[in-house]
């Protein structure tokens, strides 16, 4: 692979972390991040964003650097205040993290190593769109610390004297970036860091040598670490740190914050060989890391081991505690796909050999025909049969990389090829025939060596790219239109606020004022609904609207309503109620918005 088409494949890899990025709804955990966001636009308080649904609760769960990224180029007007603005950060924190992911792939063993791992991570559907790289959410950054500062560290192995304070400072950084993002999340990267220095005799050499760099980016990390710490510690006190250690450290390693997150101790590794499974690499994940250990410890490779323990030890270590969510993983997925992409490439290498040395063989014999050799001494046929191998390698890289290929005339079928055998097979023979056959190998190896990756699963993250809706945003877009029609806007709540998804509170908290109850009224509920001067749109929740529809009175003891404005339905179990000229937001979709 040459040195520009490794970085095309991964501008092409990238690009899905980056087309169509405002178009989903924000919802769940990303609700609670963009609240922080808005906030911090809204009140200029950066020291201090505020935790949903809450304007004025201080948000210590976390520090506050990723809203910081985020609220900067809005505030400064490079982004704008949309979904796209807001998510902008961790598509390109994606994109970097693969980037590293690749040239760490291309010191394991060369180019076609790291753009085979960027592929299986691309192609893992939950790392871009559950909780991952496409939303406003703290794995984007935390992946790119660790990505980032595992190269540096190998770099750092690797430096001359002009070059390593550079890779020690990018270290720093990135451990900053990940503590400062998501706290005590990144603390295994300093522990692999030290685990392999430990091991390895030329490390140790290497970092008495370098100590003083080591000790001054030591100095500077806490240097920047400590004053937001220290200011809320001053302004909270020990609530600050009950909060951001015991509860949301402490508590969810130990018990729970959510019973729904208590999980067995091998979650992780169940659950990433399904999900890998959606992707057909469930197998070839586990032997790429078994294959991986293996030649890292016959070879004493410090880079193989640097990447085995990278997914080992935090694994290990997070499936010891109680609560386990699988986003919790993805910073320790790299490492996994790096041992995909070390299998591919280890075939490739040695594949390429036998398989050329068999086609030689294969061509002395036709070359030994003279029919054969007497027909494709003409410039003309042997010209002929190279193009016909080209064209036969052509679609099967196609057939590989699109899927399969049905072109039609008038309704009528003129070329069809569903799989690899049959245009590898003609390439083969037409090859041979020209004499091709140094060229011929390799590109019929890459092809087929290419075939175990998972391209169908880029293709379907394409799919779900196209597929994404945003049925909420279109929901409360429309009812703020209307709204601002209205001589007295607003919307009337009547939804407990700890059965209120962040997702439907973020979107609709933009359409002011909000009349909220003080508890579930179906009385209430009737008086506006019913209320013909003064419509408006009304969140309540489907167990009160119920409720509203059997009002006790008539003669038997239930007077069941007929009639229903239109609505939409979002789950779990809240409906948005659009009578009067709101009914032009209504339609049969439904949206699913879930909290926390």
């Amino acid at each position: 692979m040459s040195q520009s088409r490794p970085w095309l494949a991964l501008a092409v890899l990238c690009l899905p972390l980056f087309v169509g990025l405002g178009r989903a709804d924000i919802e769940h955990d990303e609700a609670i991040y963009s609240f922080a966001v808005d906030r911090i636009l809204e009140s200029s308080d950066w020291l201090e964003p505020k935790s949903i649904p809450n304007d004025d609760w201080a948000f210590l769960e976390k520090p506050p650097l990723k809203f910081w990224i985020v609220a900067a180029p809005i505030k400064l007007g490079f982004l704008s205040h949309t979904a796209f603005g807001i998510r902008f950060w961790d598509a390109l924190f994606g994109s970097l993290s693969f980037l590293y992911v690749f040239a760490i792939g291309q010191r394991l063993a060369g180019a076609f190593c790291g753009v085979s791992a960027v592929l299986v991570l691309v192609a893992h559907r939950p790392l871009l769109f559950e909780h991952g790289l496409r939303t406003n959410n703290m794995e984007a950054a935390l992946l790119l610390a660790y990505c980032g500062g595992v190269w540096h560290f190998l770099a750092w192995l690797r430096s001359d004297a002009a070059t390593r304070a550079r890779h020690i400072a990018a270290i720093a950084a990135y451990f900053t970036l990940g503590f400062m993002t998501k706290f005590v999340a990144v603390a295994f990267l300093p522990v692999v860091l030290g685990l392999v220095t430990l091991g390895s005799g030329d490390a140790r050499r290497l970092l008495v040598r370098d100590w003083r760099p080591w000790l001054v980016a030591a100095t500077a990390t806490v240097a920047v670490i400590a004053p937001w710490f220290i200011w809320a510690s001053l302004r909270y006190g020990s609530f600050f740190w009950e909060t951001i250690l015991q509860a949301h450290v402490y508590t969810r390693f130990t018990a729970y914050l959510d019973p729904t997150h208590v999980q067995p101790w091998h979650y992780y590794l169940t659950t990433m060989f399904a999900r890998f499974t959606e992707s057909g690499q469930q197998w070839l994940v586990v032997v790429g890391f078994v294959t991986l250990v293996a030649v890292s410890t016959m070879r004493r490779s410090i880079e193989g081991w640097t990447v085995a323990l990278w997914a080992a030890v935090p694994l290990a270590a997070i499936s010891v505690g109680t609560s386990k969510i699988y986003h919790y993983a993805y910073p320790f997925l790299p490492p996994l796909a790096l041992g995909v992409g070390y299998v591919i490439a280890l075939l490739l290498m040695v594949g390429v050999s036998p398989f050329r040395r068999a086609l030689v063989t294969l061509q002395a014999r036709l070359a030994g025909s003279r029919w054969v050799a007497a027909t494709f001494r003409w410039p003309f046929v042997r010209g002929l049969s190279v193009t016909i191998a080209t064209l036969a390698l052509l679609v099967a890289a196609l057939t590989l990389l699109v899927g399969p290929i049905n072109l039609e005339w008038h309704g009528q079928t003129v070329f069809k090829s569903s799989g690899l055998f049959r245009p590898m097979m003609v390439a083969l023979v037409f090859g041979l025939l020209a004499g091709a056959v140094d060229a011929g190998s390799r590109a019929t190896a890459v092809i087929l060596v290419s075939s175990l990756l998972p391209l169908a699963g880029y293709r379907e993250v394409w799919s779900r790219i196209g597929a994404e809706v945003h049925p909420v945003r279109q929901a409360r877009d429309c009812v703020r239109a209307i709204a601002r029609q209205a001589s007295e806007p607003g919307l009337y709540v009547d939804v407990p606020p700890e059965d209120l998804p962040y997702g439907l509170y973020y979107h609709f908290r933009q359409i002011r004022p909000w009349e909220r109850t003080a508890a579930p009224s179906p009385a209430a509920l009737g008086a506006v609904l019913e209320d013909r001067t003064r419509p408006r749109a009304i969140l309540v929740s489907d167990s009160t609207y119920q409720r509203y529809m059997h009002v006790a009175g008539s003669v038997d003891g239930a007077r069941q309503r007929t009639s229903s404005p239109p609505m939409r339905t979002f789950l779990p179990g809240v409906v948005l109620l659009l009578p009067g000229p709101y009914a032009a937001c209504a339609d049969d979709r439904v949206a699913v918005v879930r909290r926390r």
